[in-house]
């Protein structure tokens, strides 16, 4: 009998081919024919795992299970090929219109198919020639095996010889090679070669020193390289006109903050102020014709990060908005031109904890999605035929190269660790990149000694640690760490010590907080589609995690209210309050806020996205609001804990940055620790230990980027 999971079958009116892995619709009137347009053709992968959820109906399949059968268990390429696939089998079977899509997510336990499959039958007669055929070919197989027993004796004494030779030229052949083309000391980023590849330029920025780009010519390879921006202003990305004669970039005054988009003409220095923007680091790039420049900014008001467009035939052109511009719920963050004129390729993020790749067909606007459930990506390139992407990803605090097909949306992995930013893909399969080598540790200062101290790391480990937040009532800091390989959530004592893991998500969670009764942790952590996030409360009494209700698509940073029975975060609404009883969410206030502490019952002290200040709101008349530190004074974001007397908190300064503490009843502010500007994560948290009378917070050294020359075996097959 023919094996029932390679038989087709039906979901309602789609008929699902195995033997040619492809699904079809039938033509609606009439049942014995189908419409030939609307047959398409999977990955291989998918139509398996469609076929595995229906020979299970309607029982549900776990993920495991499901990477077992389809992945063989490989569950580094399963996991994400998993939730690829379950994506896009959902989106090619929503014309059948059910009630909570064809398959199902079983929170917790897997995925289940909704339709029951009708499998196509065999007759008699195919039934009686598949059983005369097997009894056939099980006696010649017999035969065979005992001559192929033979024979392969002889071979294999040959085969391992000749192996042997051809696994050496093959080695010589595909070994990946990488050749270091900055050593310098500092942070050299986002590297470009020029058309022809003689020149290559980037960014630097070294510590105390402001960021500028810089030139290497590679016919010259014993002179430095030149900077070519002036120090009064920062630059870190660059793109090349297509004769390699101009530098496009985005330009920061230091004496203005004005950001402008800038034109560099090589030959004579002459700079040129195109367009605004919002940041020197702006991802930036040039029509395969020279017609265009295309960049993110944010620089309009009330507008996430988009993509603008600005023509270059004209002198005064102005800049046009391409990406949603109100009511979005992503922002666009890195963008790429194909070499045949035909795609953008675009970074777009989510929430804080998701960002994936779409391309845009340039001719009509319309938008194909390729990857479900990234992280961060960190660089888009196009191959030459325009057939691929390179890009890179980080993904709980570590960084890789992948390939992707945008017909396929299949996924190769480059394995180059660290990998950051590449760029200008070759015929030859060679890139260039830079390599990033950076970790996050928790580290404490001690107050109050008579000598003046410095920070100190809490734990002496090789992985990342951060996002500190202690609780006098459990007597434990909670953290994120990757030391598993996925960030989640560990505490330990006030030493660093007593190390436990409380979550094995294998996932992407972010910012625990302790409620008031150290009972409970509220975080972050990707939703069911990776596209948002949810507020999640872990239960330390019974290990239980649950998530809170929310019709919102993303989350801030958690914080509770004094009586713990509700989480505070900032949403699109504003300062909304989440109940632990799941009943429906309040919006408190239209304000934004980064971070915030219950100061009492009625009393919320936070400070807001995207605006410098502290400030204090009356929870039971919120249209109270009172800055209790100026906004001059007070630009920590998320970097600062509020005490019983007072608030500590980091400043910048120049190339510096200093701790801080306001003491609520002088309001007079006491600087504490001066230390390099890349030393606290801007990201990072802050905590505060009466038992021992020292703050925790993320410690982030200056990172070291090389730029790295990368010739793969992968990228010369396009």
């Amino acid at each position: 009998m023919k094996d029932k999971s390679k038989l087709g079958f039906s979901l309602g009116s789609c008929h699902i081919d195995p033997s040619d892995n492809s699904i079809l619709f039938q033509t609606q009137g009439d049942e014995s024919s189908s419409n030939e347009s609307a047959k398409v053709s999977l990955q291989p992968k998918f139509i398996e795992v469609l076929s595995y959820l229906a020979l299970r109906y309607p029982n549900v399949v776990t993920r495991d299970e499901l990477i077992t059968q389809v992945w063989e268990g490989n569950a580094y390429v399963g996991t994400k090929a998993l939730t690829n696939a379950i994506w896009h089998l959902r989106q090619q079977l929503s014309p059948l219109d059910v009630e909570g899509g064809v398959i199902e997510t079983v929170r917790k336990a897997g995925y289940r198919l909704l339709l029951p499959p009708i499998y196509d039958q065999l007759d008699d007669t195919e039934e009686d020639l598949l059983q005369t055929t097997e009894t056939k070919l099980q006696h010649a197989n017999q035969r065979l095996r005992l001559t192929a027993m033979v024979l392969g004796a002889v071979a294999v004494v040959g085969c391992l010889f000749i192996g042997m030779h051809l696994y050496q030229d093959k080695r010589r052949m595909t070994d990946t090679q990488m050749t270091v083309l900055t050593r310098d000391p500092g942070s050299e980023r986002y590297p470009r070669l020029s058309h022809d590849r003689r020149w290559l330029v980037y960014g630097a920025s070294r510590p105390g020193v402001t960021s500028s780009l810089y030139l290497k010519d590679f016919k010259r390879e014993d002179v430095p390289a030149r900077q070519l921006t002036p120090s009064s202003s920062s630059e870190l990305r660059a793109v090349w006109s297509l004769d390699d004669t101009k530098l496009f970039f985005a330009s920061r005054s230091h004496a203005t903050g004005k950001c402008t988009i800038t034109q560099l003409t090589l030959a004579t220095n002459e700079m040129l102020a195109l367009a605004p923007c919002s940041t020197d680091m702006a991802a930036i790039d040039i029509s395969p014709d020279g017609q265009y420049l295309a960049y993110i900014s944010s620089h309009e008001t009330d507008k996430v990060g988009g993509i603008y467009r600005l023509p270059l035939a004209k002198a005064d052109a102005k800049s046009e908005r391409l990406s949603c511009e109100s009511q979005c719920n992503y922002e666009d963050r890195d963008l790429a031109f194909s070499p045949d004129g035909k795609w953008l390729a675009i970074a777009r993020r989510f929430s804080n904890i998701s960002e994936d790749i779409f391309i845009r067909d340039l001719a009509n606007a319309n938008e194909k999605r390729l990857t479900q459930g990234l992280e961060d990506i960190r660089g888009l390139s196009w191959t030459p035929n325009s057939q691929a992407l390179v890009f890179a990803t980080e993904d709980s605090g570590s960084r890789n190269g992948f390939t992707i097909d945008i017909e396929t949306a299949h996924i190769r992995p480059l394995d180059v660790e660290g990998m950051s930013y590449p760029s200008s893909v070759s015929d030859e399969g060679e890139l260039v990149y830079h390599q990033y080598r950076r970790q996050f540790q928790m580290a404490y200062f001690s107050l109050g000694d008579k000598v003046p101290g410095s920070l100190f790391p809490l734990l002496y480990s090789g992985v990342s640690h951060r996002n500190p937040n202690y609780s006098p009532e459990a007597g434990r800091i909670v953290f994120v760490s990757s030391d598993t390989g996925y960030n989640e959530i560990w505490t330990s004592d006030i030493k660093g010590q007593k190390l436990e893991q409380h979550t094995q998500l294998k996932s992407r969670v972010a910012y625990p907080r302790w409620s008031p009764d150290g009972s409970k942790i509220a975080f972050i952590a990707p939703d069911d589609r990776n596209e948002g996030n949810r507020i999640f409360i872990l239960d330390l009494t019974n290990k239980n995690i649950t998530a809170l209700a929310s019709s919102y698509h993303s989350h801030g940073r958690p914080s509770w209210n004094w009586q713990g029975t509700a989480v505070l975060a900032s949403t699109s609404d504003g300062i909304t309050e989440f109940y632990l009883d799941n009943s429906a969410p309040k919006v408190i206030s239209p304000l934004s806020m980064a971070v915030g502490f219950a100061k009492s019952a009625t009393e919320l002290v936070f400070s807001r996205y995207g605006g410098n200040g502290l400030w204090q709101l009356d929870l039971t008349q919120p249209e109270q609001v009172e800055e209790l530190i100026s906004s001059k004074v007070f630009r920590a974001g998320n970097n600062w804990v509020l005490t019983a007397d007072g608030v500590y908190f980091k400043s910048s300064n120049g190339n510096e940055q200093r701790l801080n503490y306001w003491e609520a009843s002088s309001q007079q502010v006491t600087p504490l620790l001066r230390v390099p500007r890349s030393s606290l994560s801007g990201f990072g948290s802050m905590t505060y230990i009466p038992e021992s009378n020292r703050l925790v917070m993320t410690l982030d050294g200056f990172p070291q980027r090389d730029i790295i020359l990368l010739k793969h075996k992968l990228l010369k097959s396009f």
